[in-house]
């Protein structure tokens, strides 16, 4: 089979396929400076045009309601609702004892109580915290759990039980407290990466 020329400004469709980790287009990303953005509808990275694994819910497959968004917020147990804070997830409706699930796959930083995380009304109730990190050095976090199915240094591959849901004195529903990462620690908005997230 013969290569293809491109000219300048030509659009390449590239279509999903099964074995496309590590893939690179080294032939033509150099000659004409192309920037591979997708595969598929997957997101790769720029650098390399390797395929980056998607984000899934932790909290099972279909629409999940959202009780509160990532963004500020009027703190939750502020009866004036004139406090904000910003709250650096998202919080996902989760009847107790619902199984946790890991959005990606990676190895286990973290894995017990944090301080970081503890009830609003009473300090010293801390939840349980799970941080994921990923191939890509980014992490997720999975927070307000009831219990923990992984253990530091595990590794973990996306879909599997990182713990059950607790409950929460956050809302008057429980809820599932989830975080995405960037490399650098910064915080991300989960809407951007997950299907599933609506108001």
């Amino acid at each position: 089979m013969r290569p293809m020329k491109l000219s300048l400004f030509t659009s390449l469709a590239v279509l999903p396929c099964m074995s496309v980790p590590g893939l690179l287009f080294a032939s033509v990303d150099q000659p004409y400076s192309v920037q591979v953005s997708s595969i598929g509808g997957v997101a790769v990275s720029s650098a390399t045009a390797e395929v980056v694994e998607p984000f899934l819910s932790p909290v099972g497959k279909g629409k999940v309601k959202v009780v509160s968004p990532f963004g500020k917020r009027p703190v939750p147990t502020d009866p004036t609702k004139t406090k904000m804070e910003m709250h650096e997830g998202v919080d996902f409706a989760t009847a107790p004892g619902t199984p946790v699930r890991v959005a990606r796959s990676g190895q286990v930083l973290f894995a017990g109580f944090s301080k970081a995380y503890a009830s609003r009304a009473d300090k010293t109730d801390q939840s349980h915290l799970v941080i994921v990190r990923h191939a890509d050095r980014m992490s997720t976090r999975y927070v307000h759990l009831n219990s923990l199915k992984v253990r530091s240094m595990q590794e973990v591959l996306a879909g599997d039980i990182v713990g059950t849901a607790g409950e929460s004195d956050e809302w008057t529903e429980p809820v599932l407290h989830f975080e995405i990462r960037a490399a650098n620690g910064k915080a991300l908005n989960p809407k951007l990466f997950l299907a599933e997230v609506k108001r």
